[in-house]
């Protein structure tokens, strides 16, 4: 009976509670606060349409523009100084956090990122606002832990990923493509602690959004469409084209992301960042001076293509200059989401091959938003190499339901090819870069231990891949007294053999005594390596 008890006792503390009571905190939180910033991200976006309307109106317009741009550039460039962890794409950032691989200052994160994107948007620099929702999101997770469960740190990273997906949630309004987000892009894996988290922390937070959103009459979709046509099967051989188009551009795509990283970290190494941020928000004032379709975040492309606008060499030309302005801003660490960026990209390649077939009667012309949908299924799924996120995304936000065939054609398509090609996913290049940037100038310390599993320990009747464990560290073997055939779960007494990589040895110790309970670890060796290693969620 007391067996009993105590295995209730442990049930309740260490899953329901984090995985309902603290995630369906989280998650209401981060409702509140991405609706906050949804609708200032949404004032600023026509504040800048109509600063860049007055300036084509004013013969002095373009150097008042660039002034302002430049001094919006410093601005935001003194608020990464401060918090370098601000800089980049926010969905990889995330990321990088959940997976253990960076920390992160909570309160810093949730109202000077809230700054900094704004800042970013008001020029027209061309990157989203789901990248800092989900970022934001991950902070007031957080957050959450350190206001109500502070000594239970084994918790955290459980409540972040339900907090990261709410902000995807709230910022897209796709609840379930926030919790595939969890596992097909956060950490890789299937975990029921994961799903309970995330499912909870998404249903709070798309409730709580989509309340406030009707209260105060605002947009709470991300994509409109009305009477989309169903492509029969015998057009299904068009997506299959698509998928492939898409499937190249994520190559080439992440390859000239590579190659402006490179460049900028090398031939301009020596250039204060400062300078450098000043002269990219110059640079995307200018351009979007002369065209407005290379500012924003393209969600007003997207929008364009999905009701059956747009030229051929127009949408080319955009493509390319978005992309350089992304590339750029990107890798010089101005803050900004990748996810509507990519989705416009996707959908300019499915105008781009819709349009010639549409012309020569292969493909109707009312199936033209289908193809346009399958573009930005397509290249979501095979730049992020997240098929399954992208097929439930185009069915909850792109109207995919009916379409769910030709969808799937292409996303699947999509990701064969650049797997093919064995081109590293543009989400973990990403993820690798601000990796490197962190543990710069460190040394490594690879280490095998023996631990024991506490009486009242985080991991006691959790299986191995359930458990989040440091970055880089596995058990190698459980050992459990009298005991020939183990079951899969861990219990108390049991005694593992770690072996992990780590920069941080202190902080890497204490996420395991969070874990296996407080004790003495035995250190079976210890040794320095020079070179740098790298620390993927195992």
């Amino acid at each position: 009976m007391n067996a009993t008890k105590a295995h209730r006792t442990s049930y309740m503390k260490n899953i329901l509670l984090p995985g309902l009571v603290l995630s369906g905190a989280a998650g209401f939180f981060t409702g509140i606060l991405i609706f906050i910033f949804k609708y200032a991200a949404n004032y600023v976006f026509k504040l800048s349409d109509k600063i860049y309307e007055a300036a084509r109106l004013n013969p002095l317009g373009l150097v008042w523009l660039a002034l302002g741009a430049a001094a919006i550039g410093l601005v935001a460039e003194l608020i990464l100084h401060f918090f370098p962890v601000l800089r980049g794409g926010g969905i990889p950032t995330a990321i990088a956090v959940l997976r253990g691989i960076t920390p992160i200052k909570w309160a810093a994160n949730v109202f000077l990122l809230f700054i900094s994107a704004l800042l970013t948007f008001l020029c027209g620099i061309p990157l989203g606002n789901e990248g800092p929702s989900v970022q934001m999101g991950t902070a007031m997770g957080k957050g959450t832990v350190q206001a109500f469960a502070k000594k239970h740190s084994a918790w955290e990273r459980y409540i972040m990923t339900g907090g990261a997906c709410a902000g995807f949630a709230a910022a897209t309004s796709a609840p379930l493509s926030g919790i595939l987000f969890a596992f097909e892009e956060a950490h890789r894996r299937f975990s029921p602690m994961i799903f309970i988290t995330s499912a909870c922390s998404v249903i709070t937070g798309t409730a709580v959004s989509y309340d406030l959103c009707r209260i105060t009459n605002t947009k709470f979709s991300l994509f409109e469409l009305a009477n989309v046509e169903k492509m029969p099967l015998k057009y299904a051989w068009c997506a299959l084209i698509i998928g492939v188009a898409c499937g190249l551009a994520a190559a080439i795509f992440t390859k000239c992301y590579r190659a402006v990283g490179k460049f900028l970290s090398t031939k301009l190494r020596r250039i204060p960042f400062f300078v450098k941020t000043a002269c990219i928000f110059v640079s995307v004032a200018v351009i979007g001076y002369f065209m407005p379709l290379a500012l924003g975040t393209g969600h007003h492309l997207a929008d364009e293509l999905l009701e059956g606008h747009g030229v051929w060499y127009v949408l080319i030309l955009a493509f390319i200059i978005r992309a350089m302005l992304l590339f750029i801003a990107n890798n010089s660490g101005i803050t900004g989401g990748l996810f509507v960026p990519t989705l416009a990209f996707g959908a300019i390649i499915g105008a781009l091959c819709a349009i010639p077939l549409t012309r020569m009667g292969a493909l109707p012309a009312e199936l033209f938003t289908v193809a346009v949908a399958v573009g930005m299924t397509s290249f979501m799924s095979a730049s992020a190499r997240t098929p399954l996120m992208s097929i439930a995304f185009a069915i909850e936000a792109l109207s995919g339901l009916q379409n769910a065939i030709p969808v799937i054609l292409g996303a699947a398509i999509a990701y064969i090819t650049v797997e093919t090609l064995g081109i590293t996913a543009f989400t973990d290049t990403v993820v690798e870069k601000k990796a490197e940037r962190a543990h710069r100038g460190k040394t490594a310390i690879v280490i095998e231990a023996e631990m024991t599993v506490g009486n009242d320990a985080f991991a006691a009747g959790k299986e191995i891949h359930d458990v989040l464990w440091p970055p880089s560290c596995s058990i190698l073997s459980v050992h459990r007294e009298g005991v020939k055939h183990i079951s899969p779960a861990l219990e108390a007494g049991d005694v593992l053999h770690l072996h992990f990589s780590t920069y941080d040895k202190e902080q890497t110790v204490a996420q395991l005594f969070s874990i296996l309970g407080e004790q003495e670890m035995t250190v079976l060796s210890e040794n320095t390596v020079d070179e740098s290693i790298s620390v993927p969620e195992l």
